[in-house]
């Protein structure tokens, strides 16, 4: 009798305890992060969007896709005056013509449609992404440069099967224009991801080869020139129209490129593209100081 009360006491044990377990299960892990931190997802195709149509106006895709001898600085120079005269005299043909030739559109309609697209899909972004952040959390920003990345990936892979298709005899009519396409976007790859640009500074550990710590400074400055970049491209290029001379000042005070010209309906015309521009011209004066700082470095560390 004895023993059929044990039996039976321990059988009433093990299903409370059993029970216990289903309860907890069923409330989840104690240490779940809240729903509330997890950010908002990037809509996939906006960005895409919005990342082939910049392209168009980057002057490293001017030089390797339609064979522009002069330099980066030199292309974002004209683009500047050009964009300058723009704004002041919006409805100039001869203006409307140069622009639309130095980024080989067919017509000043297509540039302003381009134009439109990175207004449109970089507010878009900034509304549902951004919203009023104007600094990004570790988490928001990881989330876009990794959709960045992603976007380059899947680029590159597209124009590798494609320049396959090449060699087999088709695709015989966009032969150039995949290949130099495939050459721009790995070569953007690389520079965003901080792995390139070290040949033109004569620096030992060029490339990914890190070996010693000015080049590792170095890496670590291009990525976050990239980071800060990729941010830029959205808020410049869907503020910018809107906020007219404001935000013109605002950059202006710290990189001289537009100043406060962009002011009034001037900037409604092609603002996308004057956003964009600007964060091209920040993108690269942070890449320059990256160049100086390495060179600082090496040359201390050499006792210089």
């Amino acid at each position: 009798m004895k023993k059929s009360t044990v039996l039976a006491g321990i059988f009433f044990l093990s299903l409370i305890l059993l029970n216990a377990c289903s309860k907890k299960d069923q409330l989840g892990p104690v240490n779940d992060p809240p729903e509330q931190n997890i950010p908002a997802p990037l809509s996939a195709p906006l960005f895409d969007e919005l990342n082939e149509t910049i392209a168009r106006f980057d002057p490293l895709y001017l030089q390797i896709v339609y064979n522009d001898k002069r330099s980066k600085t030199e292309i974002n120079e004209e683009a500047s005056r050009l964009l300058i005269a723009i704004n002041q005299n919006p409805t100039s043909l001869v203006i409307q013509k140069e622009l639309t030739e130095l980024y080989h559109f067919n017509n000043f309609a297509d540039l302003q449609k381009a134009s439109n697209v990175i207004s449109n899909n970089s507010g878009e972004l900034k509304r549902t992404f951004l919203g009023k952040d104007t600094v990004l959390s570790k988490a928001k920003m990881n989330q876009l440069n990794a959709a960045r990345n992603t976007f380059l990936k899947n680029k590159i892979t597209t124009l590798e099967k494609a320049s396959q298709r090449i060699s087999t005899g088709l695709w015989q009519d966009n032969a150039d224009w995949i290949l130099n396409e495939f050459h721009y976007y790995s070569q953007i790859a690389n520079l965003e991801m901080g792995m390139d640009g070290m040949d033109d500074l004569g620096g030992a550990g060029a490339g990914p080869g890190c070996n010693e710590s000015c080049c590792f400074e170095y890496q670590a400055c291009l990525v976050n020139a990239a980071s800060n970049y990729r941010l830029n491209f959205i808020i410049l290029g869907s503020s910018l129209a809107a906020s007219g001379g404001s935000l013109g000042a605002l950059y202006g005070s710290i990189i001289p490129f537009i100043g406060t010209i962009a002011v009034g309906t001037g900037a409604g015309i092609i603002g996308g593209v004057t956003g964009y521009i600007q964060a091209v011209h920040i993108y690269m004066n942070d890449q320059n100081v990256c160049a100086l700082n390495y060179k600082a470095c090496i040359l201390k560390k050499n006792g210089n």
